[in-house]
């Protein structure tokens, strides 16, 4: 289910929160897209991301990171778990299908890669890179996938370096769907479920002052 749409300028913006690698979230995209027969969509992706996306090789076999395997392990609690997550695969064959414009407004990856050089300092990299284990024993409460993702986020995410690009993240993705807004009605945001919210806050609050200034200089 969507958020409540949220008014940009003539645009209305429904923001589907979905968790990444979940096979069964291919069908409430498809519902939403059903639902609120977008003119654009948007799609917490980079551009060079989608690209990848698009051009996935017939032989495509993952390579996940430690903590994607544990992310996926825990997840698969809730149903089958596929790599390349199965919500972004049909978000892409949706818009192509309807030929539906379909914008990235997550970060690219010169805009992360100097971000994360500038706030993760060795030490943080270094606990970030030997809590594997714990994470591997935690006990997760989770319900639900969606509460899951919001719980492995907070672990994952939890020292202050990583918020900070998580929180910068959500700026860029908020700013990347206003900016789709223009020529559009009805919009579509395909946002992953841990940033949906803060995204969507953003959206009816506006984005901070000193976020605006740096997205203007890029």
């Amino acid at each position: 289910m969507t958020t409540p749409a949220i008014q940009i300028g003539d645009c209305e913006v429904h923001i589907l929160g979905v968790v990444k690698g979940l096979e069964s979230e291919v069908g409430n995209v498809r519902r939403a897209f059903d639902a609120v027969e977008p003119d654009k969509m948007a799609v917490s992706l980079s551009k060079e991301e989608l690209e990848g996306l698009r051009n996935i090789p017939e032989d495509f076999e993952p390579e996940p990171t430690r903590y994607e395997e544990i992310y996926s392990k825990r997840l698969s609690k809730f149903g089958e778990v596929v790599m390349p997550p199965p919500c972004y695969v049909a978000t892409v064959e949706l818009a192509d299908h309807f030929r539906v414009p379909l914008v990235p407004v997550d970060m690219d990856e010169d805009s992360f890669s100097e971000l994360y050089c500038k706030v993760v300092q060795a030490s943080a990299l270094m606990r970030h890179s030997t809590r594997l284990w714990l994470l591997n024993n935690y006990r997760f409460t989770a319900k639900t996938p969606q509460e899951f993702a919001v719980q492995w986020d907070k672990r994952v995410n939890n020292m202050r370096a990583f918020r900070t690009i998580e929180e910068k993240r959500a700026e860029t993705m908020a700013d990347g769907i206003t900016r789709a807004c223009n020529g559009s009605r009805r919009l579509l945001a395909i946002i992953e479920y841990e940033r949906s919210q803060e995204v969507g806050e953003i959206l009816k609050n506006g984005l901070p002052a000193d976020a605006r200034e740096i997205i203007k200089e890029k």
